[in-house]
């Protein structure tokens, strides 16, 4: 991951892909996306339990924060 001052800035990266241009996020969506509870609960004791409660509430947050852009989308 990469942070860029501006999404003007991160267009002119020599870098830069076209293709890639849905992933340029303000800091407030990386950090919603980086912030959840699968990421803050590792060290849980029931981590890997609520694994799968976990990854579904992760893919719920990527979805609203990026508007369920296809870039975000897991790709199997």
């Amino acid at each position: 991951m990469n942070l860029f001052r501006s999404e003007e800035h991160a267009r002119h990266w020599s870098g830069f892909r076209a293709e890639a241009a849905a992933g340029l996020r303000p800091l407030r969506d990386i950090m919603a996306i980086f912030s959840g509870r699968l990421f803050r609960d590792r060290l849980n004791g029931r981590y890997i339990t609520d694994l799968k409660d976990l990854t579904k509430a992760q893919a719920e947050t990527v979805k609203q924060v990026t508007a369920d852009d296809p870039f975000w989308r897991r790709q199997p």
